[in-house]
């Protein structure tokens, strides 16, 4: 018994010295350790993680979408990826690099193979010298998609990341724009470092995109949901560039607005680079927003519209516009109609002084009631009670206000002449300046009933699934004039397509209202003869006004019917592109009933038509068919059409042969009215690029 406490104690006295001198040996390794990474180690990582440019991550900018949702502009991660040699674990491991170097340059070539900035000789260059520098090299020349890094992270030796395989990775916002220049102006663009907007939505919403960036958590951007139409915009952008390089002109610019709410559904600007080599179009200037010109002859809607609203003339008042040239002021102002070498107009109502768009006319209206009886104030003060002389207010940064003279300016380029020149030149579209923008807005508020909306591209404002803000139309003024003066105003615009300087652009399927304009261009003091900017300004269907639009185009020639040629194939497809005005008459394939056997065409119209005439036919389901009739029993078959082949467009009315087209990608020219009943290439033979089909109508 007393031997076992003896070994007792002589194990406890064991465990006391065991203990202190394990603590001993344990605390010495501890400070070797501490001391090594403080002093060995430590000066080496602080000097390594220097070098790898830490950077404040900034929030994740938010998306831009269009009307529908569709991607406008984004931001997604791209990397740079950096060897860096001189990390710790390598030079406790001095084989690891000779290792593994020839598999991560073999690797790294694979995952760039296609590419030709890339090849197996730049990254053993690239590698080597960082070996042989001893310091951090970049190892891509541009920044790379996660897919390529994570094969990158998936390398030997790099898959064991910064301080055991020396893979360093800097991670940067990129903004992506999936429709590329289209609207580049509109959505914008941002600054080079990432961060900020410059232009553009991207600007004028930089707030709200930016998010919020804080010490414990960044909060991402908003998203923008825009009033932009895709789909429209894409047709605006198109048929503005065709139309620029068949004219070779210097620039140009068109806008497309909802009527009712004021919401701008595209907007296009266009000119060439400074390079006079490169001849293509590109959004280098946001013309519609932010140059305010001469408007020319779309500022005699407002000039008529006054006199009608004072009840000094009537459109069936007739006008003496003699030969086409008058003088005013002993010969201080000549002014003169475009059909003055032909004879000019002589004597013609006003209706028709504004249709043919004579500047003799409306200059003898506006001299004789407020000139002449100096009033001229009156006109000043009516013509901004009309909306004009303000800014629209677009949600666009950069929109000047308008240049409108009265007689109150007495020095500089603003000088009044008391004399009448002033307003007499601007009764048919001189010493006054608007923007493209400012003028539709007006015309817009022409066709919503006297209404003035004020444009807007943004519909609300989203944090995820939150509305973070919503924007409703605004009204900018209620009532521009009585309603007396709108429906005649309304009547001269139709009149511009249906007798006037626009008749040869009328439609067989809708009315277009609107009016033609142009103007020489002021430059350096001086207006320059040998430049001319031409528009088109005006509304469609007009019996139900759904759309406005205004096109400007600046070049060598007057370009007043290249812009409303522009405005009509505008018109055309989205006309064509919208099932509501699609559906709001019956085809003109099948209300023609004489010849209803054999025809082609959109189904529902067929079945609309046999409802109407109480025609017998078996079901329709699908959207084109071939119809014939069969013992007073209509038949159908389905037509079929495949992108890359030639459809059937005989038989089919113009409205319908087009959609197909467009829908197709198929450009086509036609001629002639009523049904097609020739195409130049048979249907059913594959479609070659570049081809294009000539529709013989009758």
């Amino acid at each position: 018994m007393a031997k076992d406490k003896k070994d007792i104690l002589s194990r406890i006295r064991t465990m006391y010295i065991i203990i202190p001198v394990l603590t001993f040996f344990c605390s010495i390794a501890i400070c070797i350790r501490v001391f090594n990474i403080q002093v060995k180690e430590g000066p080496e990582l602080i000097r390594i993680d220097s070098t790898q440019s830490i950077k404040v991550v900034e929030p994740n900018r938010g998306n831009i979408l269009d009307r529908k949702g569709r991607i406008l502009a984004s931001s997604v991660s791209v990397y740079d990826i950096y060897f860096d040699p001189r990390i710790a674990h390598f030079k406790k491991n001095p084989e690891l690099i000779p290792m593994y170097k020839d598999s991560i340059i073999t690797g790294l070539t694979k995952i760039f193979a296609g590419d030709t900035n890339y090849s197996y000789s730049y990254f053993s260059k690239r590698i080597n010298d960082a070996i042989r520098e001893n310091r951090m090299k970049k190892i891509n020349k541009q920044a790379i998609d996660h897919r390529k890094l994570l094969a990158v992270k998936e390398l030997p030796l790099f898959r064991n990341g910064a301080y055991k395989g020396g893979l360093t990775v800097n991670t940067e916002n990129s903004r992506v724009y999936p429709y590329g220049r289209m609207a580049q102006r509109t959505i914008g663009r941002i600054y080079e470092d990432g961060i900020h907007g410059r232009n553009g939505l991207e600007k004028s919403y930089d707030s709200y995109l930016y998010g919020t960036k804080s010490v414990d958590e960044n909060i991402d951007g908003s998203d923008l949901i825009s009033t932009l139409d895709a789909d429209i915009q894409t047709i605006t952008h198109e048929e503005l560039t065709k139309r620029l390089k068949d004219y070779k002109a210097e620039w140009g610019c068109a806008i497309v607005m909802d009527v009712k709410t004021g919401e701008i559904l595209s907007m296009t600007n266009l000119s060439h680079n400074a390079d006079t080599a490169d001849k293509d179009f590109y959004e280098n200037m946001n013309y519609a927003v932010s140059l305010h010109c001469d408007p020319g002859s779309t500022i005699k809607l407002t000039s008529l519209m006054i006199a009608l609203e004072d009840e000094y003339v009537q459109l069936t008042d007739s006008i003496e516009t003699g030969n086409g040239q008058v003088s005013f002021v002993n010969g201080q102002l000549t002014v003169t109609d475009w059909k003055h070498e032909k004879g000019g107009f002589g004597k013609i109502p006003v209706k028709e002084v504004f249709a043919q768009s004579s500047n003799v006319g409306v200059t003898k209206i506006i001299d004789k009631h407020y000139v002449k009886t100096g009033r001229e104030w009156d006109y000043i003060h009516r013509l901004k009670s009309m909306s004009i002389g303000m800014p629209s207010g677009v949600d666009l940064v950069g929109e000047p206000k308008p240049k409108v003279k009265d007689p109150s300016c007495t020095e500089g380029a603003e000088r009044w002449n008391p004399k009448g020149v002033s307003l007499l030149q601007m009764s048919y579209g001189y010493e006054i300046e608007l923007t493209p923008l400012q003028i539709l807005t007006f015309y817009n508020g022409v066709a919503n009933d006297g209404k003035v909306m004020r444009p807007h591209l943004m519909k609300e404002i989203r944090q995820g699934k939150k509305i973070v803000k919503e924007f409703k139309p605004q009204i900018i003024q209620s009532s521009i004039c009585r309603k007396e003066t709108l429906g005649k105003a309304k009547k001269m615009m139709e009149s511009v397509i249906e007798i006037g300087t626009a008749k040869k652009y009328a439609s067989n399927y809708y009315k277009i209202a609107g009016k033609t304009g142009s103007a020489m261009t002021f430059e350096k003091g001086k207006y320059n003869k040998n430049k001319w900017r031409g528009s088109f300004c005006g509304y469609f269907p007009a019996d139900n006004p759904k759309y406005s639009c205004i096109v400007v185009i600046q070049g060598r020639e007057n370009g007043e019917y290249a812009a409303v040629g522009v405005f009509k194939n505008i018109a055309d497809r989205i006309y064509f592109l919208d099932d509501e005005l699609r559906n709001q008459r019956i085809s003109d394939t099948a209300s023609i009933v004489a010849d209803l056997p054999n025809s082609n065409g959109y189904g529902t119209d067929f079945t609309s038509l046999f409802s109407q005439l109480s025609i017998q036919s078996n079901p329709i389901t699908v959207p084109w068919i071939q119809s014939k009739m069969t013992s007073n029993v209509a038949k159908h078959a389905i037509m079929e059409m495949k992108r890359g082949i030639v459809p059937n467009f005989e038989k089919m009315g113009l409205r319908d042969a087009l959609f197909i087209a467009d829908s197709l990608h198929i450009p086509v020219t036609y001629s002639g009215n009523g049904r097609v009943y020739r195409q130049s290439i048979k249907a059913g033979t594959p479609y070659t690029s570049g081809d294009i089909i000539a529709l013989i109508l009758n």
